[in-house]
């Protein structure tokens, strides 16, 4: 991935033909033949934080991790909705560094990247909404990225200044917009267009993740999800070879966590949140936010991507996929310190964690490898057999598969399957889009 969902991450490509040289056939220097270029070769660091934001996700996907004394899993509270925003970060800095990275391309070059974007992020939507039709429990995040790219290309060639924002503002606008709006249709006068919009929605007739999902209710809802990728884009516009860069990533980001969740601990309880909340909580069609049994439980366990709408209060917690601003805010800060120790760190470790880095590297085929693993377990199609094993220890069968398989393939040095392909198609689109 090119450091996006869908091709090799570590360099990025110029998104035109060799032939293209300005001098085609001027005589390379002798000197300059040979010579390696300063800087160059694969971000590990980032291929690492990919890794761990994939491996984050089989812990809530499959139960990944130990019992903790309560009985439940003593990983999920760590990793749950964070592995995902740390997900959604890393798409953003795959978009930069498609683009040219700490140099932003321009004219023709930049088209090209401008397109291969947008084509990445389309050639997400029937897969991810294939994931979906397969009923599976995982909330597929990759017909999301459609409406994620889509809206990150326009900002492609501002300043990463500009880019990191409109970020900071969206994280707070968003999920506030987001709030009144679902506000409005639940029992206000959008509540009829909306219905509409999903009647005529095919994606929704296909049982998949439709329009609204996308843009405001779904579990990864671009309202308050863009917030990470644009992030992410401001992210790959710096100098990410620099320790001092690193260093500053680790420091923001563990500040921006600790303010978010404090804030929100202030707020629920300190200043009287968390009672409120309880009466709001009877009051909840929580089936629809979970289903979770008491307050204590949804905060514990989180939400399907947005709260309830039947008392502002709900929007200064940070569970899991609340969709909150301190929870956007809480879990942007968390991906961001990753990325920074994952930089610092990916060089030194290279060796140690190179299965983590492999299956960062091939995060789409592990992906979209995990879910039909578990489609197949669920629906019992190797019961009885050889294989039987992958139901009956689906955890061990998934990471151990994802570690193994993604390192195996990764020493062969080519892309990975979904991700060669995703690369071929968006390049070869892009070339031949005027």
């Amino acid at each position: 991935m090119s450091h996006s969902i869908g091709s090799s991450p570590g360099t990025a490509d110029t998104g035109r033909p060799e032939s293209a040289s300005p001098l085609p056939h001027a005589p390379e220097p002798p000197r300059a033949r040979h010579r390696p270029r300063r800087g160059g070769g694969r971000l590990t660091g980032i291929d690492l934080a990919r890794g761990l934001a994939v491996l984050g996700m089989f812990v809530v996907h499959v139960g990944l991790g130990w019992a903790a004394a309560d009985g439940g899993n003593a990983l999920t509270p760590v990793v749950a909705g964070r592995a995902a925003a740390l997900f959604a970060l890393l798409a953003g800095v795959s978009i930069a560094l498609i683009s040219g990275g700490r140099t932003p391309k321009s004219g023709d070059d930049m088209g090209v990247a401008l397109w291969r974007v947008v084509v990445r992020g389309l050639l997400m939507l029937p897969l991810g909404t294939a994931l979906t039709m397969m009923g599976t429990p995982v909330s597929v995040i990759l017909a999301y990225y459609a409406v994620f790219f889509v809206l990150a290309a326009p900002l492609l060639q501002e300043r990463w200044k500009v880019v990191a924002g409109t970020a900071a503002v969206l994280a707070v606008a968003g999920p506030l917009v987001s709030f009144w709006l679902r506000g409005l249709i639940a029992e206000g006068p959008l509540r009829g267009p909306a219905a509409a919009v999903n009647a005529y929605d095919p994606l929704v007739a296909l049982g998949a993740d439709g329009f609204m999902d996308l843009v405001l209710t779904g579990a990864y809802p671009a309202f308050t999800w863009m917030p990470f990728v644009l992030a992410g884009l401001a992210i790959g516009r710096l100098d990410l070879r620099a320790a001092r860069v690193r260093w500053v990533l680790v420091g923001a980001g563990a500040a921006l966590a600790a303010v978010a969740y404090g804030a929100s601990w202030v707020a629920l309880e300190l200043l009287g949140g968390r009672g409120r909340l309880a009466g709001a909580f009877a009051d909840a069609p929580m089936d629809r936010y979970g289903g979770a049994a008491s307050l204590d439980g949804a905060l514990a366990e989180g939400f399907p991507g947005t709260v309830p709408v039947n008392d502002p209060v709900w929007l200064v917690v940070t569970a899991p996929h609340s969709g909150t601003p301190l929870e956007v805010l809480g879990a942007g800060g968390i991906a961001i310190a990753v990325l920074g120790v994952c930089l610092l760190a990916g060089h030194a470790l290279r060796w140690v964690l190179y299965p983590v880095a492999a299956v960062g590297a091939l995060s789409l085929t592990t992906y979209v490898g995990h879910v039909l693993v578990i489609w197949v377990a669920g629906n019992g199609l190797l019961e009885g057999g050889a294989l039987s094993f992958v139901a009956t220890d689906l955890a061990l069968t998934v990471v151990v598969g994802a570690l193994v398989g993604a390192g195996l393939w990764r020493a062969t040095g080519l892309r990975g399957p979904l991700e060669a392909l995703v690369h071929a198609v968006s390049l070869a689109a892009a070339r031949r889009i005027p």
